[in-house]
Parts: C-alpha cells; structure tokens; sequence
C-alpha cells in the first residue's frame, strides 16, 4: 500500500504495478538466437522455400534459357499464356480441380460434423461408437490403388465414371473419416452443459446442433475444411484413373500430361506447377491460426 497526500485529503491506494497504463512500461525481451535450434530450423525452412522459388522463376523463363548450359536470367510470360490459351484444357482442368476441391469441403463438413457430434455427444451403444471409430481410423490405412477395381466399377454403375461428381464423392470417400475423427475431438472439448441446457429448454437435436454446437466449432470447422482442400487439390490417383484425360481431368493429371514422350514443355509445367501451388500455400499461410485452434481445441477441457 502506497499513501498518498494532498492538502486536506489522506487516501491509500495500492501501488501501480509495473508495466501498466499508470506504472512505467515494461521493456520488451528480446529473444536470443540460440544456435542449436534456429540453425537446423533456418536450413529445414529454408529446404521447403527455395525447390517453391526455383519453381516460380523457371515459369517465367524462355523455353531456350531453361535448357541451355548457359545459365541467362530472362522474363517471360509467353508459359502461363500458352498454357491458358484458347483450345489448352488446362483451365477446363483447373475449374474441375476448383469444383472437385469445393464439393469435397461441403460434403466431408455437413457428414463429419453431423458424424464428429453423433459420436462425441448422442449416448450411443459401446460397441458401435468403437466400431465406427475402428472404421474410421482404418480407412486411411488401405493403399487407394487397393480400392481401385472396386471404386471403378460402382462410379461406372452409377453413371458417374469420368465427371466431377464421382470424383467429388471419391475424394469425400477418403476425407471423411478425418473429418469425422477431427470434429468428434473438437465435440469433446465443448462442455456438455450447454447441449443440456439447450435441451432442457426444449430444443431438439438437430437445432442444438446447428444453433448451439456448430457456431462453437467454427476452429475445428476451419481446420477440416483447410486440411480437406488440400487434400482434394492435391489428389492424382483417382482423377488419372477415373477419368479419360483432357477436359474431363483435374489440375494434378494435367501437369503430368505435359510430360510427352519425345517433349518436355519445362517451362509449361514451371506455370502450371506455380500456379497449382501457390495459391495452396498461401492458404495454409493465411489459415495457420485456424489450423492451430482446430487441431488444439479439443485438447482441453
């Protein structure tokens, strides 16, 4: 306690502490550099950024210059235009690649949430929570090119084969027991008094779900969708098999189908592997603290 004296008046008040509006600021820490550890990390950075570097700066050089033994620095944007222009199916392939990537995040967000709830707050039977869960967790395990025949055969069955839907309903196949897994953690953390308080008060299940539960899960919403985006962006397999190429094939095939037999458009996969990458980096940059609170927040009670 600190007293303070005015003419007349005798008050007590507690000191300022330091470091607040009425106290003296408190000076800022600066972090050393430790070796040991910033080292190793610059080198692991720095082995992710410049193969992405390298890549940006063939896009924008000559076709000559880039197999030349002669190393000359030049600039170019006759790749990304060959590459866009009219009769290339390389923007029919990056609207397929869009739809498949926008589907897929609708669909693994509706199911897995509505899954991830289920699991996580409706008392079900023992055996079936583990057997879903058992479920879930094992179908990313089975190699895709296992499932191939199988998958093949019910797209052709049900009209799909070779079009955006089947690949959107492949891709969700894969994503969703991640979803569903994800979301059933990030249920966990929310406290169960607000689903009974809800209910008490007369709510249904499916409005505690939306109303109550889900605006709770923005995070963990946010994380799918980035973690599923991904995932479908960058999804090759199924889209080389269940389509005929072309037009109908999203990005990831279209690039390798620039590697000809007897021709290699270096400078055409540069722009498109740039522009296929990129922007997915900077979605993973920008969304980082969503990711974090995603995967975090079911952490902690």
């Amino acid at each position: 306690m600190s007293t303070s004296m005015t003419p007349g008046v005798l008050t007590d008040r507690p000191a300022a502490a330091p470091g607040t509006a009425s106290g003296p600021a408190a000076p800022r820490r600066r972090r050393r550099f430790r070796p040991a550890i910033d080292l190793p990390l610059l080198l692991l950075l720095a082995a992710f950024i410049l193969p992405i570097a390298w890549l940006v700066v063939l896009s924008v050089q000559p076709g000559r210059n880039i197999v030349s033994p002669d190393w000359e620095f030049g600039f170019t944007t006759e790749n990304v235009a060959e590459l866009l222009g009219p009769g290339r199916p390389f923007t029919a392939q990056l609207v397929n690649s869009l739809l498949i990537v926008a589907g897929t995040i609708v669909l693994c967000l509706v199911i897995g949430s509505a899954t991830g709830y289920a699991l996580s707050r409706l008392q079900m039977a023992r055996w079936v929570t583990l057997t879903l869960l058992a479920v879930s967790a094992l179908l990313p395990l089975i190699p895709p090119m296992a499932l191939v025949p199988g998958l093949y055969v019910t797209l052709n069955n049900l009209g799909l084969l070779g079009s955006v839907q089947g690949l959107i309903l492949l891709n969700t196949v894969f994503n969703l027991p991640f979803a569903a897994l994800l979301m059933k953690v990030y249920f966990d953390g929310v406290p169960g008094e607000l689903r009974e308080a809800a209910v008490v008060d007369g709510a249904s299940e499916l409005r505690v779900f939306v109303q109550v539960m889900v605006p709770l899960a923005r995070s963990g919403l946010a994380a799918v969708a980035v973690f599923v985006g991904i995932m479908a962006w960058n999804e090759f397999l199924m889209g080389l098999v269940m389509t005929s190429g072309g037009r109908t094939s999203p990005l990831t095939v279209g690039i390798a189908s620039l590697v000809q037999p007897y021709e290699v458009a270096w400078g055409q996969m540069a722009a498109a592997g740039s522009l296929a990458t990129v922007p997915i980096i900077v979605l993973a940059i920008v969304a980082n603290r969503q990711i974090i609170s995603g995967l975090t927040g079911g952490a902690v009670k």
